[in-house]
């Protein structure tokens, strides 16, 4: 079914072959973005209520706990958006 996958925590993951665990700085996900369940890693056709509460609250946890008023966010490469992602 697909869905965008992340860890417990809400972050998105971008594996890589050194850390198959590594996340998208200030990247989340939850809902019928997300491939994550409470039921398992799949989506069954959509993402219960249960799934919502316990990710969604996750994700404004981790918000919370990560990122601060006034903090600021690292400059983009000049050519972000321009080039193709890198294919698996």
């Amino acid at each position: 079914m697909g869905g965008i996958p992340t860890n417990h925590l809400g972050q998105v993951l971008r594996p890589t072959a050194e850390n198959p665990d590594a996340v998208v700085p200030g990247l989340l996900a939850a809902g019928e973005a997300a491939c994550a369940s409470v039921h398992g890693a799949n989506r069954l056709g959509a993402n219960s209520l249960l799934d919502i509460v316990v990710f969604g609250r996750q994700c404004g946890l981790t918000v919370a706990n990560n990122m601060k008023p006034n903090d600021t966010q690292p400059e983009l490469p000049a050519d972000a958006g321009t080039t193709p992602p890198v294919s698996p």
